[in-house]
């Protein structure tokens, strides 16, 4: 019994932080532009079908497919600004407008899949491991999958440490976040600082599709739906501004939908994460890992 409990620690945990990366997209554009931006999820499943078409039907290799799905996707972050929010808002057009176009920008997204792809699932590559690999550490066996999910999100963890908190970028996002009028007429460029927001959102959301296809195959899954809720209630558990407490947050819901899976029923996995969003917006909307952050 102990060890299907640490099991399923150590397996909700990986997900569970793939879900936070999903979320740290929500954080880094609320940040800075106080927007929810319903198109960034469908960053994780181009991602992961960039990844697919570079590495299987190219035959590309995995860095030089990696470094390409992920320049792509930062590309179409920056588009995301462009040609969707700058319009909206020089034309004096608030959350609501930018939510409608974002959702229908998704959609348009999942229906180009099905019909380029294909509406089933495509099977990952063993990248990160196959079925297979895995090591044995007191009786839990860890596969290489999950060790690999692991470092990248590390790796990612302290990069994103070192952008918001020891370089000039991070200053101006968290000046844009404080107050964005005050921080244009210090001298700070609010558009390359949304610009470089925008373009960070979606390359960490795509990281995390890719990361997520080998559990959710590569499929529209990826694209919205149990995927993004998910995202979305990491950020929320976060408070929509603390990139940390989001990474908690999706740790959290991870260990939450495996224990429920243990305990109680496979079937309620989504709906786990359902309550929990709903839960946390109605009794504590500052989020359950949003402690406070250092003035500047």
């Amino acid at each position: 019994m102990l060890q299907d409990i640490l099991q399923n620690i150590v397996s909700g945990a990986s997900i569970g932080a793939t879900y936070g990366l999903v979320g740290l997209g929500v954080v880094f554009l609320w940040l800075t532009i106080s927007r929810i931006n319903f198109a960034n999820i469908s960053s994780a499943m181009l991602a992961a079908y960039l990844f697919y078409s570079f590495y299987t039907q190219l035959n590309l290799g995995f860095f030089i497919s990696f470094v390409l799905s992920v320049a792509i996707i930062g590309l179409y972050g920056l588009g995301l600004r462009i040609f969707i929010y700058e319009p909206i808002r020089k034309r004096g057009g608030g959350r609501l407008e930018f939510v409608v176009a974002t959702l229908m920008l998704c959609t348009f997204w999942l229906n180009f899949i099905i019909v380029t792809y294909g509406a089933l699932p495509k099977p990952f590559p063993p990248v990160f491991g196959g079925s297979n690999d895995f090591i044995s550490l007191g009786g839990i066996r860890i596969p290489s999958l999950y060790l690999n999910i692991y470092l990248v999100i590390a790796i990612l963890m302290v990069f994103i440490y070192f952008i918001l908190n020891k370089t000039l970028i991070g200053k101006s996002f968290r000046a844009a976040a404080q107050n964005r009028e005050a921080a244009a007429l210090m001298g700070i460029d609010v558009k390359v600082t949304t610009s470089l927001s925008f373009i960070l959102a979606t390359v960490v959301v795509g990281i995390a599709g890719i990361l997520l296809a080998p559990i959710y195959f590569v499929s529209l899954e990826l694209g919205g739906g149990s995927i993004g809720v998910k995202g979305f209630a990491s950020a929320v558990l976060g408070g929509l501004t603390n990139p940390y407490g989001t990474i908690l947050g999706g740790i959290s819901l991870g260990l939450l939908e495996n224990f429920s899976t243990l305990y109680i029923s496979s079937t309620y996995r989504d709906v786990i994460s359902f309550s929990v969003l709903v839960a946390v917006l109605i009794l504590k909307p500052s989020g359950i890992f949003n402690w406070k952050r250092k003035k500047i």
